[in-house]
């Protein structure tokens, strides 16, 4: 199977049931999912890390967003699962504060038959739960096009605005720092801030 490439990453299917996914800091993301994992959060199980990346266990199923290409009327039951997996993962304490993902958003949500799982913890961190989720909002508000936005409306009506404003500044200028966002998405998101 040839590999996928994403943003900032590569995922090759190595045939035996685990996938290579190779870029950012290998060691630090196996950690952190480690330590969400052991927290009952759902992540693939790291199997090694190597020094060409991770290999993880392979997740059989869709992106819920391709999901939700097939099945767009799901489109509110999935923002109200993706609230819920930002909700789950901040009850994590991580280095004297919460664990946040700071890209939870449909490419990043694997759908397998027994449950959601969360991938690409390259940006997670000891942070603010407010800016985890206005993170989210302003992938969808400006990433996404308009799905994005009709996705960002119902994911802000489950998580409820001052989260989301009191995030905001935090989230943007972690978006705008983000070298894989293109010049486009930049503009965007400038143009998102109230």
């Amino acid at each position: 199977m040839p590999a996928m490439q994403g943003r900032a990453s590569t995922v090759t299917d190595l045939g035996d049931g685990t996938v290579l996914r190779t870029g950012g800091d290998p060691e630090r993301e196996a950690a952190i999912m480690a330590h969400a994992r052991a927290h009952g959060f759902p992540v693939p199980v790291v199997h090694e890390v190597r020094a060409d990346g991770m290999v993880l266990e392979r997740i059989d199923g869709p992106t819920m967003s391709d999901h939700l290409v097939r099945r767009p009327w799901l489109l509110a039951r999935s923002m109200r699962l993706l609230a819920a997996l930002h909700a789950r993962l901040h009850e994590v304490r991580f280095d004297g504060a919460r664990l946040v993902h700071y890209d939870l958003h449909p490419q990043n949500v694997m759908l397998p038959s027994d449950g959601p799982i969360v991938i690409d913890w390259t940006n997670a961190h000891a942070g603010s739960p407010d800016g985890d989720v206005a993170m989210t909002w302003l992938i969808l508000a400006t990433s996404a096009g308009v799905p994005g936005r009709v996705a960002a409306r119902l994911f802000r009506s489950q998580v409820g605005r001052g989260p989301i404003r009191r995030g905001l500044p935090d989230a943007t200028r972690f978006r705008l720092s983000d070298r894989n966002v293109t010049a486009a998405e930049r503009e965007r998101v400038r143009r998102a801030i109230p």
